[in-house]
């Protein structure tokens, strides 16, 4: 969470007297839990940012954000996005709660199994043992915790490639800084990931055939870059990373150079494969004028330009990731990249 970072922002949030009454009832609350039933999963509901902490910090944050602290300060839309994202956390990798893929995103662990029980109880023992009540606890606790549950349940997709813009992308958005875009009719071409079902098949034989026809559209001069986009999602628990598998055949394989190869290790869905290319387009400066090249079998072609895909979006983005323009073929389709989507979902733990 970005406050934790914000120095002028935290001193200010400190020292509120209604932020100090607030993280002295959580403190209150979480010792109350010692001996409540069912466990664990009682005690993860508690260490949750309750409906009236949501409330009171956001509105304190509002005051904040007007006052001394400026616009570097920690603001009010972000704290809403990040306490559900927590919530929703706790919920699913806490509690078991179905998350909206269950297939691929549930829980790994067992949540009544006894080790899962041991872990919520230390973490609930270290809990009680702070020395003394610290307000930006109601921040810093809740998020130590989900932290921690991802990673007991190996879901850190969204933590990792921390340096994605430093290393497997760095030349290609430096290439893009100093670019010509009006040369190109389209910015890029963006190669959704297929994961296979084979936990010993890095990349499936589909993936593989779309790489193909990617490739086939770059080498015609048709945009500067192609952006494969897929993380690590077929199957369940898989080790590789769709889009850097494919990266790594166009390198290897086709001899494309690392200018004009970007990789977007996170999408998990079709929905989030559109998204994250918009934002990456974004990020390298493409012009939002020119429109972008969706290139993939025709079946999936056809379902992102289908009522379907679109009621999807809208659905589970709560927004669509851009608006398609003309089909150039039965592979191809062209994107024009919105902003709408771009802050980060509260309701996809797996979204960095």
């Amino acid at each position: 969470m970005r406050a934790s970072s914000d120095s002028d922002w935290q001193k200010n949030f400190a020292s509120d007297p209604k932020m100090i009454a607030a993280g002295l009832n959580r403190i209150a609350r979480i010792k109350g839990l010692v001996g409540c039933t069912p466990a664990p999963s009682c005690i993860v509901e508690g260490w949750k940012i309750t409906p009236e902490e949501r409330s009171s910090i956001g509105e304190r944050l509002r005051v904040l954000a007007a006052g001394r602290s400026g616009r570097n300060s920690y603001q009010t839309d972000q704290w809403y996005r990040d306490a559900d994202a927590l919530n929703y956390i706790l919920s699913v990798y806490g509690e078991g709660i179905p998350p909206h893929y269950p297939q691929i995103d549930s829980m790994s662990l067992k949540p009544a199994s006894r080790d899962f029980g041991n872990l919520v109880a230390g973490l609930q023992a270290q809990e009680l043992q702070a020395p003394s009540p610290d307000p930006v606890s109601i921040l810093s606790a809740a998020s130590r915790y989900a932290a921690i549950l991802l990673d007991a349940n190996e879901r850190v997709d969204a933590a990792e490639f921390p340096d994605l813009w430093k290393t497997w992308n760095a030349r290609a958005l430096d290439y893009a800084r100093h670019l010509s875009w009006h040369h190109y009719p389209y910015t890029a071409i963006i190669v959704p990931g297929e994961g296979p079902e084979a936990a010993q098949t890095s990349l499936s034989a589909l993936g593989k055939f779309r790489l193909m026809m990617a490739v086939e559209s770059f080498n015609r001069g048709l945009a500067p870059f192609i952006i494969v986009t897929g993380g690590a999602v077929h199957p369940a628990q898989t080790h590789y990373v769709e889009a850097e598998e494919m990266r790594r055949m166009l390198i290897d394989r086709f001899g494309m150079a690392e200018t004009n190869v970007v990789m977007e290790p996170f999408a998990r869905h079709t929905t989030t494969n559109l998204r994250n290319a918009s934002r990456i387009l974004e990020k390298m400066g493409a012009p939002s004028h020119t429109p972008a090249l969706i290139v993939t079998d025709p079946a999936q072609s056809t379902y992102i330009e289908s009522p379907v895909f679109s009621e999807r979006n809208l659905r589970e983005l709560k927004c669509e990731p851009g608006t398609l323009g003309k089909r150039l073929s039965a592979f191809s389709i062209t994107f024009y990249p919105g902003r709408k989507c771009n802050a980060t979902d509260p309701n996809d733990p797996l979204d960095p």
